[in-house]
């Protein structure tokens, strides 16, 4: 078990320096003297490749430039609404007031002023000497999907094995994530076992299961996948935090396949009360977590996991102390993924190259001390997108990798023509809300999936 106040004690140390510089940061900026003057909002519908049973065949995305009197614009995404505004027009970008509601247009703004792309910016203002990338490596997600509206991009069970190949073969992929949660667990062995009859060991595996196992579901995979080499297994079992923090102690025990986490990671105390989509205060990218402290408890009674994997929705600082507390507890490193198109994906990078201790190749970094340190390529669900709405288009992948984008802030802009192409209509949607339901209605028996008054279930 851990030493929980030698962990407290440090990790209070790494959050005074970070609040430290990150009052430098915005004191800073602040004396720019910006002043907001406009806010121009978009919605998007951008489809997927094939289509997801519980997400369908498109996802909706909303994004939001700030333009300041000094002619400096700061996007967004996942930030929008048509009170926004009149909330910040006339304000500072830096007055701490409306700091949730600029989400990831804060970062923008602070590496366009300082003229310097937001991950080297940062670099400078925490006297950083590990090792520089600028190449990411990158997790392809990949899903059993139904054809898309067009009828094509389908991967079944029999087909996984050479979907994974072709994702080696066509972008060099050398990490894949599978979703596993539309069959039973022992299927997954089957597929797992035929990924590695085609492909070898080549490319890492890594799975998620949505927290949607029980214990003894969990642990008889486990079994049954340790010599395939599994990477990671992220959150196999659900229920309450309580729930999937035991059973991970416990399986770790149990298994030698690692445990990543994106919720024991270390925990925080607020992490162990269920928290609904919105309701974090400062938005979505916001740093409010360096205020909420190490849930002690929590880690006396849990080792949870072996890689802290967080989302990137709290900030490059909060995500610098998950990732220097994690390493003094001696965990690996990761990066977790929801849905990003262009500019969400840009400041994962950015946050990587600032927050991680590597330099490629990644597997294995030797830092202060005699310790290997272990670095893990982020996880992406933006292979998947049929498209983005940044100039250039999609960005390109590079022997599984993303380039970190090397202009100022977060180094992407949008493009006019890109959010008119995919942007959101009423006709659009109903085009895509018909399909998944047509695919609900003909193909969810296959999975075994049944619809009653809760939906669909199995």
């Amino acid at each position: 078990m851990y030493n929980v106040d030698a962990i407290a004690a440090y990790d209070q140390q790494v959050v005074a320096d970070i609040k430290e510089h990150q009052g430098y940061i915005n004191a800073s900026n602040y004396a720019a003297d910006l002043k907001i003057i406009d806010v121009r909002t978009y919605r998007v519908l951008m489809p997927w490749r094939g289509t997801k049973r519980w997400d369908g065949s498109a996802e909706g995305f909303s994004f939001a430039a700030f333009e300041t009197d000094q002619g400096i614009v700061g996007i967004a995404e996942g930030v929008g609404g048509d009170e926004l505004k009149e909330q910040v027009v006339g304000k500072n970008p830096f007055d701490p007031t409306i700091r949730g509601l600029l989400g990831l247009a804060y970062w923008d703004f602070v590496g366009k002023i300082a003229g310097k792309p937001l991950y080297r910016y940062l670099r400078e203002v925490f006297d950083l000497d590990t090792p520089e990338t600028t190449r990411i490596p990158m997790a392809a997600y990949t899903w059993y999907r139904f054809p898309d509206i067009h009828g094509e991009n389908e991967v079944t069970f029999d087909t996984y094995p050479d979907h994974v190949k072709s994702l080696m073969e066509d972008e060099s992929f050398r990490i894949i994530k599978l979703s596993m949660c539309d069959f039973e667990p022992m299927r997954y062995v089957e597929m797992i076992h035929n990924i590695r009859d085609r492909v070898g060991y080549e490319v890492d595996i890594r799975v998620d299961p949505h927290a949607s196992w029980s214990e003894s579901e969990a642990l008889r995979f486990m079994k049954d996948v340790e010599d395939c080499r599994i990477e990671w297994i992220e959150e196999p079992v659900g229920g309450r935090f309580e729930n999937i923090f035991r059973a991970g102690h416990r399986l770790r025990m149990m298994s030698t396949i690692p445990i990543s986490s994106h919720i024991w990671l270390p925990p925080l105390q607020r992490d162990v009360k269920p928290v609904r989509y919105g309701e974090y205060p400062s938005g979505r990218y916001g740093d409010e977590t360096l205020d909420q402290p190490l849930d002690l408890d929590v880690m006396r009674r849990h080792v949870a996991a072996d890689i802290s994997a967080p989302d990137a929705y709290a900030g490059p600082l909060a995500l610098k102390r998950y990732y220097d507390t994690a390493r003094f507890m001696g965990m690996e490193l990761g990066m977790h993924s929801a849905y990003e198109l262009g500019p969400g994906t840009a400041i994962r990078l950015h946050i990587a190259a600032f927050s991680f201790p590597y330099s490629i190749p990644y597997h294995i970094i030797w830092g202060n001390g005699s310790m290997p340190m272990s670095l893990h390529g982020l996880d992406a669900h933006y292979n998947q997108w049929v498209g983005d709405v940044i100039k250039g288009g999609k960005m390109k992948y590079e022997n599984g990798c993303l380039k970190v984008p090397e202009g100022p802030g977060l180094g992407v802009e949008l493009d006019p023509d890109l959010l008119e192409q995919y942007r959101w209509t009423e006709e659009k949607q109903k085009i895509h809300t018909e399909h998944i339901e047509r695919i609900r209605a003909t193909h969810l028996d296959a999975l075994g999936w049944r619809k009653d008054r809760m939906g669909w279930v199995r």
